[in-house]
């Protein structure tokens, strides 16, 4: 594309890359006779390594130039970067300028050099917000890909680890997995999906998990993320496949199954009695969440039998001062229980706990006082609404699942309700991701398993070691 005269190759690199208000420009005489030009982009690339590693060695070289091969001369002899390439590729020179190299024009020839020296500003590593563990590494990924793959390789200093890069809509990504452990088909899979993605450009994870994923308008997610490096580690070492995405602190993890909405890093870095508990209390809190108002109110229309005279009494006593039937009850504070939980988690963090509780209080107080709801309805709709907040990855599910339990529990009673659990089993018995089976990994389906599924044993019970970032290599 290049001609090689200077004035000529100038407007044929301003063309390409102007109107760019960030570009920035400078013309030197190499051995006082050859003219090159710099360019490179304010704010991505280090000026201070442009001047020290570029601009110094060309001005202050005083050695003969050859007729032919001078980007060779300068990127073997005289340039002090420890990158820098040959290019003739305007794609590359333009995306390269983009990532924060700058590029290096030289009179009479045909290519230009890419030197690396990209520096720009990010945040500190840190701890994510939403996964934090009281014990274990503080460590959480950010925002710049090589900073996330440092991350990964700290973690594992395994010879066996791999990396391949790719483009997904203009940015750059990451496929990691470990070889001889990851599923051969699950990455050929996963690297076909992203080939295949052609969005016009990709701002966060989440793009590419809806352009990965098996069912993109599935109520349950089929691929895992993660903001924390030992998390995404030892779902590399149990033989997951990581997509780690240029400007998101989450890393993607595939294949993802059922069973991992209820584990957390903090389980492997407590006792394996304490983790057991604390998994069996986010379980129960998800079953807690999804029946507990739908079968108050099918027990409270079908089936009253099955509660003591005192209880029925009292919940009728109650039930009878409101203006509304059980599930129009049910509905209408499920749905301002929501609002609340929504507008503390979208209000400044100060004011948000407070708004959430303090709203809750009066609003519950208020609407017992003007009979508008019963005092147990409110009980059990607050229980409901807290145990939905243990599993903070379910509980969008759990807001969307509840209400149609809540109208098959008013159409047939608890018939109505292990109806409703029947389609959502069978809807995740059917699910599957990249190949695997949703609800694999659970003791129902393997049996005999000494390996971490449902419940945590000790780790000199497992087969595999399930997120134990120090694990065989």
């Amino acid at each position: 594309m290049l001609t090689g005269s200077f004035e000529t190759d100038c407007r044929i690199l301003d063309n390409l890359l102007e109107p760019d208000a960030s570009l920035r420009k400078r013309d030197l005489l190499i051995g006082g006779r050859a003219r090159c030009r710099v360019l490179f982009s304010d704010g991505m690339a280090s000026q201070q390594l442009i001047a020290d590693s570029v601009v110094k060695p060309l001005l202050s070289w005083r050695g003969p130039l050859p007729e032919r091969g001078v980007p060779d001369l300068l990127r073997e002899s005289v340039l002090e970067a420890p990158e820098v390439k040959t290019s003739e590729s305007p794609r590359e020179w333009t995306a390269s300028l983009r990532c924060g190299d700058a590029l290096l024009l030289i009179e009479g020839e045909r290519s230009c050099l890419i030197v690396g020296a990209r520096s720009f500003a990010f945040r500190a590593v840190s701890e994510p917000e939403d996964e934090k563990v009281a014990r274990g590494p503080r460590e959480g990924f950010v925002e710049p890909l090589m900073v996330n793959l440092s991350l990964l390789r700290r973690r594992l200093q395994s010879r066996r680890l791999r990396t391949e890069l790719v483009t997904v809509g203009g940015t750059a990504c990451a496929l990691c997995w470990i070889e001889g452990t990851a599923d051969e088909s699950v990455l050929a899979e996963l690297r076909a999906r992203l080939e295949r993605a052609d969005p016009d450009a990709v701002l966060d994870a989440n793009h590419v998990l809806e352009l990965i994923a098996d069912a993109p308008f599935g109520l349950f997610r089929r691929v895992g993320s993660t903001a924390r490096p030992d998390a995404a580690a030892a779902k590399l070492l149990e033989g997951r496949v990581a997509v780690v995405v240029d400007g998101s602190p989450q890393v993607l993890t595939a294949p993802f199954v059922f069973l991992e909405h209820f584990q957390s890093p903090e389980d492997y870095y407590t006792p394996w009695h304490s983790a057991l508990t604390a998994r069996m209390l986010r379980l129960a809190g998800f079953f807690i969440a999804v029946t507990l108002v739908p079968v108050y109110v099918a027990v409270i229309n079908y089936h009253p039998g099955m509660l003591s005279t005192r209880m029925i009494c009292a919940l009728a006593l109650a039930q009878e001062a409101t203006p509304f039937s059980a599930v129009t009850e049910a509905a209408l504070l499920l749905l301002a229980f929501d609002l609340l939980r929504e507008a503390g988690m979208r209000t400044p963090a100060a004011i948000g706990q407070t708004l959430s509780i303090v709203g809750a209080l009066i609003l519950g107080q208020s609407a017992v006082e003007a009979q508008v709801a019963s005092p147990p309805m409110v009980v059990l709709v607050a229980l409901s609404g807290v145990t939905g907040l243990i599993v903070t990855e379910l509980r969008d599910q759990i807001v969307l699942l509840r209400f149609p339990l809540l109208v098959l529990a008013e159409l047939g009673g608890l018939w109505g309700c292990v109806m409703g659990l029947m389609l959502i089993g069978a809807r995740l018995a059917s699910i599957r991701s990249f190949g695997v089976d949703y609800l694999s990994s659970m003791p129902f389906v393997r049996q005999g398993s000494h390996e971490d599924s449902l419940l945590r044993v000790s780790m000199r019970f497992m087969k595999r070691r399930r997120f134990l970032a120090g694990g065989p290599r």
